[in-house]
């Protein structure tokens, strides 16, 4: 079996940053265990494969070394981009089936001309607070003054859950190292990947770095699943003000790593009933964009 195979650089506007994506765009012939393998061999964080589909666009199946995501942020951007390159999508958007449900892809121009690809996250959910701050905080190779003292520790998921846990400084971030076997015995298996940030940046709005050992990455450059929970607690905590009911911001992650990668986070105010309580509650939608570039192709032998 003989199967082409892209490679994109995803959240940067050249080659050799943001977070590398292996697209593998006619995958209808392979079984779960060979994407499985094909993506341990690309040792990627992701390998995307793209399969026909009846509801929408294309469905896309996302795989790390270890294991298949129901949903990812750089996969999704990627297979978009991927998709309209090769003439497969006409329009401005692209609607991927997931294993988490349909997302649409939306691409835009800025003032500058230059093109960015949102995807739509939906409402994050805040799943729980974790209060154990020192047990987090040594997971982190940290101390417990590192962390935001008047900011909570919380899993928030749109899709895949996150663990967020801000930090005090730039210098404390870079410090940062998860060791996942000293997290909280309490955080079920599927609620260990960490999202640690920090607001005391220069040439951003955030900086980020996303420790995914229950992922099957150890480091991140890019993580677009972790923001949109990112824009919930932004919002949710009032770090960014809701200017119009909306902001926006930009994130910065994978410097540590070599591969810097920036991440557009949009967020607006949206309410929704709450049945079990009888009354409105607070909810944000988020959208989460970059851009993407394609650095290589080639062709799998199988």
């Amino acid at each position: 079996m003989k199967l082409e195979y892209h490679l994109w650089d995803v959240f940067t506007d050249r080659a050799l940053a943001g977070n590398a994506l292996a697209v593998v765009p006619d995958a209808a012939g392979l079984t779960d265990a060979q994407m499985q393998a094909v993506a341990r061999e690309f040792n990627l964080s992701e390998t995307s494969f793209v399969l026909p589909s009846s509801v929408a666009d294309a469905r896309a199946r996302f795989f790390t070394p270890e294991v298949e995501l129901p949903f990812a942020g750089h996969p999704t951007l990627g297979t978009a981009y991927a998709l309209r390159r090769l003439g497969r999508v006409s329009g401005e958007t692209v609607r991927l089936e997931l294993a988490a449900g349909v997302v649409p892809v939306t691409f835009e121009r800025d003032a500058a001309g230059e093109e960015r690809a949102w995807m739509a996250q939906g409402s994050p959910r805040l799943l729980s607070e974790v209060p154990q701050r020192s047990a987090v905080a040594a997971a982190l190779g940290l101390g417990v003054d590192d962390l935001v003292a008047t900011l909570p520790l919380q899993v928030v998921s749109a899709g895949l859950p996150f663990l967020l846990a801000p930090l005090d400084s730039l210098g404390v971030l870079g410090r940062a190292s998860l060791e996942p076997s000293r997290l909280p015995e309490s955080l079920p298996p599927e609620h260990r990947a960490v999202l640690a940030f920090t607001l005391d940046v220069p040439d951003a709005d955030v900086r980020c770095r996303m420790f995914g050992a229950a992922l099957g990455v150890r480091e991140d450059p890019a993580t677009g699943s972790a923001h949109g929970p990112l824009g919930w607690y932004l919002a949710h905590h009032e770090l960014v003000p809701l200017a119009g009911e909306s902001f926006t911001v930009l994130s910065h992650q994978g410097l540590e790593m070599g591969r810097p990668s920036a991440l557009w986070v949009r967020v607006r105010r949206a309410e929704a009933d709450d049945p079990a309580e009888g009354r409105r509650e607070q909810r944000y939608a988020v959208s989460v964009g970059g851009g993407a570039v394609l650095v290589g192709r080639g062709e799998l032998y199988l």
